[in-house]
Formats: C-alpha cells, sequence, structure tokens
C-alpha cells in the first residue's frame, strides 16, 4: 500500500508544485524555464515525462491535467477551453480553495450527529439481528407465556428496519440525486418549490463567490460567466452562469437576471445596492460572506435537530433494550 502511494505521488504534481508553477508562468517565463526552477527528485521524472511528450508535438493544455492533483483537475480541465494555462491554474487554484473552505463548513457542522445517528441505528440493527433471540429463547426454556414478549419482539423487529431501511434509501437518493447528471433536477425542483432553502442559498453563494474571484482577476462580467458555463465539474454554477448570461443576451439587467427562481431572493437586493454604489466587487463579497453566515446559522440549527433527535432515539432505544433484557428475570419470576 506505501509502494503504491509513493508511486502515484511520483506521477502527480502536489498543490504546492501548481501554485508555484502559476507564479513562474505569471512572470512569463517560458515554460522549459519553469520546469527547470521547479525540477527537484521528486519532481525530476513528471517533467521529464512532460517534455517529452511535448517533443512529439502534442500540446501542455493535452497533457498537464495527468500530472495535476485530483482537486483541481477538473477545474482546469474546464478551464482550458478559454484561458491560457496560466490563467487556468491560477483560477482553479482559487476556486478549488474556496471549495475546501465550503466543504470544511458543511463536513464540520454535520459530520458528527450523522455519523452518531447513524452508528446509533446500526447498533439497534445488529442488536435486533443478534441479540433478541438468545434472549427470547431463554424465556421459551421457562415455558412461560411469551405471547406479550412476541408482540413486542414483532413491533421492535418492524421499527427497527423502518428506520434502517429508510435510512438506506435516503441515503441511496442523496447518491443518485447528487450526481452530475441529476443534481441540476434536483436544484430546479428545489429552487421553484423551496426558493429560500438551504441549498439555494449555498449554491447561489458558491456561484456569486466564483463569478467575483473571475471579475477581481479582472475578467468582465460576461467573460466571468463564460467561464463559469464551462465548469462541468461544477454542473450547477454551470447551470446558473448558463440563465444569468442567456438573461443578459436578452437585454435584461444583472439585476433583473437574478431575480429567477434559480437564484437567492436577495441577490437581485445585492446587485441593486452594488449599481448604485458602482461597488460591484464590495457589494457582492458582502453578499457572499452574509450567506455564509446565514448558511452557518441553518447548518448549526440542523445539527441541534439531528443530535437532539439521535439522543431522544437512543435514550428511547435504550430503554427499550433495558426492559427486554430484563424479560428472562421476569419469565423466571413467574416459573
Amino acid at each position: 500500500m506505501g509502494s503504491l502511494r509513493r508511486l502515484l505521488c511520483e506521477k502527480t504534481l502536489s498543490v504546492e508544485d501548481v501554485s508555484y508553477l502559476s507564479k513562474l508562468l505569471d512572470t512569463n517565463l517560458s515554460l522549459n524555464e519553469c520546469f527547470e526552477l521547479m525540477t527537484n527528485s521528486r519532481t525530476e521524472k513528471i517533467f521529464l515525462d512532460i517534455r517529452q511528450r511535448l517533443d512529439k508535438g502534442e500540446l501542455i493544455e493535452n497533457i498537464i491535467a495527468v500530472y495535476l492533483p485530483r482537486s483541481i483537475r477538473s477545474y482546469v480541465v474546464s478551464l482550458l477551453g478559454t484561458l491560457s494555462l496560466s490563467a487556468a491554474l491560477s483560477l482553479a487554484l482559487e476556486f478549488e480553495k474556496r471549495q475546501q473552505q465550503d466543504r470544511k463548513m458543511l463536513v464540520g457542522n454535520l459530520a458528527y450527529p450523522l455519523i452518531l445517528l447513524f452508528i446509533s441505528i446500526t447498533s439497534l440493527y445488529l442488536f435486533d439481528l443478534y441479540g433478541i433471540d438468545p434472549i427470547f429463547a431463554l424465556i421459551s426454556s421457562f415455558d412461560a407465556d411469551i405471547g406479550l414478549f412476541d408482540g413486542i419482539r414483532m413491533i421492535f423487529r418492524i421499527t427497527v428496519n423502518l428506520i434502517y431501511y429508510l435510512t438506506l434509501l435516503l441515503f441511496l437518493l442523496a447518491v443518485i440525486y447528487t450526481r452530475e447528471s441529476k443534481i441540476v433536477m434536483l436544484y430546479i425542483f428545489l429552487s421553484k418549490h423551496l426558493p429560500n432553502s438551504l441549498l439555494c442559498i449555498y449554491f447561489s453563494q458558491e456561484f456569486m463567490s466564483l463569478l467575483l474571484i473571475c471579475c477581481e482577476r479582472g475578467y468582465k462580467t460576461r467573460e466571468a460567466l463564460g467561464i463559469l458555463k464551462r465548469m462541468k465539474n461544477k454542473p450547477i454554477v454551470s447551470f446558473l452562469a448558463f440563465h444569468m448570461d442567456e438573461s443578459l443576451l436578452e437585454g435584461e439587467t444583472l439585476k433583473e437576471a437574478a431575480k429567477q427562481s434559480y437564484y437567492d431572493s436577495s441577490l437581485s437586493r445585492f446587485i441593486k445596492i452594488a449599481n448604485y454604489t458602482n461597488d460591484f466587487s464590495g457589494i457582492i463579497s458582502s453578499y457572499v460572506m452574509l450567506s455564509r453566515e446565514k448558511i452557518a446559522q441553518r447548518m448549526k440549527r440542523c445539527t441541534l435537530t439531528i443530535q437532539l433527535f439521535t439522543y431522544i432515539f437512543i435514550g428511547t432505544i435504550i430503554i427499550f433494550i433495558y426492559q427486554i433484557l430484563f424479560m428472562p428475570m421476569q419469565a423466571i419470576s413467574i416459573y
């Protein structure tokens, strides 16, 4: 396992390598000069492979993705269609940095309560499979009337299986509808029926955050939308960029375009203020910051709700299992 990991690392540049390469390319050095400055014992074989492929006539845009870390590879592949290698690497690094911040915010809030809930449900399911039958076998050995016990056993099994398979079904639906081919359909449905949902706010702020990064790099709004439209690894961002760009092509203002149901309802108000103040970057930065705070607050409430449900669930199950464990003693006393 260790040798496989080392082999994979030897064939892939690190995020730090990519950042350094991006900065060197910004100084207008040639690719070979950049490679020469970055060559060390770990990257020597990578740059040798790249040079050999370049000597064969291949374009750097067609081969660089193979040597990039997975976290930014999909960004670069999407961006290289319209941007130079230097610009694509630079934007990809900024996009990934933002993605890590969002991921940390989501995982940090939801990981503990969801893991706790999953462990509780799994433990209960395993207890139903392997723990109850020996107890009921012991009760039956005393020739006691176990009609009531059988009824409790049936209710317990139905409840456990219902909760367990419902959880698996929800997990399966989450896996299906978070795939690139399905997630846009889910987003359209939720944005139309739940316009102020957490999902709508989250993706609206992500879209505006990436748009802002592009604008701060010197791209005009239409150019930035064109860049985001081609991001296949971000299907919802691409979807939002497409519809905003289409609205602008039809002659609508940015504020009018943001009033569509696909966007957070507060976005158009921020754009209106940005137009009055002529400070698009500053106002949209405020929108992104306030949206992230709103998401954090809703996530906190969601987390507390899941934790409360889990604790109540665990407490109820402990009491129920406690009663089951004392059934043999009750059967002995009756006997």
